[in-house]
């Protein structure tokens, strides 16, 4: 089964963090890269470019639109993500519960429900 584990944080929380504590962090997330890549369950990862940067496009009165930033209302936003392919829910909340990332936001961890490939 395919999961989608969102990686959720608040990016002014990441304002005061030393370097040395990013560098840290940095170094973990990569070894955890490395243990799903091992465990042979990564599909997909990625690390997205800042929220502010976001394009929203959608529909308004039956008229596509475009606006610039924050794609999620609030201080919340999706920082990266992991496709994954485990054999159950249990197995992806686990590799989630292991993210570093979930020192500093959230994992929301969604089954994938439809995939064309």
């Amino acid at each position: 089964m395919k999961y989608l584990l969102l990686c959720q944080m608040h990016p002014a929380a990441l304002t005061d963090v030393p370097d040395s504590a990013m560098q840290q962090m940095m170094q973990a997330m990569m070894a955890y890269n490395q243990q799903l890549i091992q465990a042979g369950v990564l599909i997909a990862a990625g690390q997205l470019a800042p929220p502010e940067s976001a394009q929203r496009v959608f529909a308004e009165k039956g008229r596509i639109k475009t606006e610039e930033g924050f794609a999620l209302k609030g201080d919340t936003q999706i920082g990266g993500y992991y496709l994954i392919d485990v054999p159950g829910e249990p197995e992806a909340t686990g590799w989630a519960a292991k993210c570093p990332a979930a020192q500093f936001g959230a994992l929301e961890v969604r089954q994938v429900a439809y995939s064309p490939v």
